[in-house]
């Protein structure tokens, strides 16, 4: 019932708002039931007034699509009617709603949190698991709780050794309950269980089967975490042949059209970073000659780019002028900063970085002058963070899959943890891109990256 309750209110809020914005800009009102109607029937297909439990970044897609067949609607039916002259109005009052349907969504999602949350269990106890519990319990948007794990270890007809890192784990002082599976149906029924999550990469279909056998008449919803995510992408979809249900799972190659136009955007705002990195530059002059430093403020590094290219890489220099040799003098003499050198390949405390450096790193300008080299071609706005050659060890067999693309200013691992995480999920965060990049995964980035450097965020 809540859930339908907030489904209400959410269109009430819009339409009112709606109204209220049409009215404000004075179209006509003879206007006002075609165009609400049709923002309304738009927003219902592309499932805006359906909970999901997702996060916002799907519920901004799932707007952003609508707005733009709704504004492409008018863009083709207004000209043939009598309001030639408010077509633009309706364009820039979608604009406005796309905003304001994001805000009232998260809004309401938060307030009716406690009323509206999917109770979850999950199953399985290891990495994978943890980490979906963290992110599903902290993240506001979504409306799942997660009330605890299901070991599936010693059960017999599982025939299978899975991994158990959950058991006395504590995060943000909640120590989660682990269950055993032989009390699954119990626990399902004792603490009102809406939905069963199986996150377990190597559960076989064989157990995943027993899973579904055992809770499909309990639960409303189960989902299952893909044993090799890199082979599934956005593009990826269920058909049924004749009886048969067949997972597709193609290449994520970006048609022409696509590239195209992120090659566009890529110029565009490339253009615009270069104007913006020229008063800046001399900003970090001033800065460093305040500190006595009149070293050149930009340096350059050998980076591996698309194909294996060996790119030049421009930065505002933000260590000392004989970086390199301090951190061979570092990690000599330091056993345990070499073994942070070798896990993360960055130094939390890295004693080179220079005072007006600090600053850059905190707030990522350091990396502004590689709009350079987004003009040039060598990088792209979006894609992942170039390397040198030694780090290409990481990425083993995938190595041509990750370099098929142009390293970019930031990326999906820049925006999704950057300093939080050691170099084997840095490497899992890079190729996640490859497979299912897209404008609105781009779209995501961009966001992501604009509030972390707001929020100063940056690298260390």
């Amino acid at each position: 019932m809540a859930k339908k309750i907030f489904s209400i209110i959410l269109l009430i809020v819009e339409v009112i708002i709606y109204y209220l914005l049409f009215s404000l800009m004075k179209i006509n009102l003879g206007l006002l039931r075609e165009s609400l109607g049709l923002y309304l029937i738009y927003m219902f297909i592309f499932g805006h007034y359906y909970l999901r439990d997702t996060l916002v970044w799907d519920e901004i897609q799932r707007v952003f699509k609508a707005t733009v067949v709704y504004i492409a609607t008018f863009i083709v039916v207004l000209p043939l009617s009598l309001y030639q002259d408010k077509r633009r109005y309706i364009i820039f009052l979608a604009f406005i709603m796309f905003f304001v349907s994001i805000f009232v969504s998260r809004t309401l999602r938060i307030i009716m949190r406690q009323f509206i949350k999917r109770r979850t269990l999950v199953i399985g106890t290891g990495k994978d698991a943890l980490k979906y519990a963290r992110t599903a319990n902290n993240n506001r948007f979504a409306v799942t709780e997660i009330i605890g794990f299901v070991n599936m270890n010693h059960e017999p007809a599982f025939n299978q050794k899975f991994e158990n890192v959950v058991e006395g784990y504590e995060y943000d002082y909640l120590k989660y309950e682990v269950f055993s599976y032989h009390d699954l149906k119990r626990i399902v029924e004792e603490r009102h269980i809406e939905q069963i999550a199986i996150v377990d990469p190597n559960i076989s279909q064989k157990a995943i089967d027993i899973v579904m056998r055992d809770v499909i008449t309990l639960v409303n919803k189960i989902k299952y975490m893909a044993q090799d995510n890199h082979m599934m992408n956005f593009s990826s979809d269920i058909r049924d042949i004749n009886g048969f249900l067949m997972i597709s799972a193609s290449r994520n190659e970006t048609n022409y059209l696509t590239a195209f136009g992120k090659r566009m955007i890529d110029i565009v705002t490339g253009m615009i970073g270069v104007l913006c990195t020229l008063p800046l530059a001399l900003i970090v002059k001033i800065m460093n000659l305040v500190h006595h430093d009149h070293a050149p403020i930009f340096y350059t590094q050998k980076r591996v780019g698309k194909n294996g290219k060996i790119i030049d890489v421009y930065k505002f220099r933000s260590m000392i002028p004989n970086a390199e040799e301090k951190l061979k003098e570092i990690l000599a003499n330091d056993p345990a900063l070499r073994e942070e050198w070798e896990y993360s390949a960055k130094l939390r405390k890295d004693p080179r970085i220079t005072p007006a450096g600090k600053f850059l790193r905190k707030t990522s300008l350091d990396e502004f002058p590689q709009f350079f080299n987004i003009l040039k071609g060598d990088m792209s706005l979006i894609g992942p963070r170039p390397v040198i050659e030694e780090e290409l060890k990481w990425y083993g067999e995938d190595t041509d899959k990750f370099l098929s693309v142009r390293p970019g200013l930031t990326g999906y691992w820049a925006s999704h943890g950057r300093s939080e995480v050691d170099y084997p999920e840095r490497c899992e965060l890079e190729l996640y891109y490859v497979s299912h990049q897209s404008i609105l995964l781009d779209l995501e980035i961009v966001i992501k990256t604009a509030l972390g450097v707001f929020l100063g965020e940056g690298a260390r």
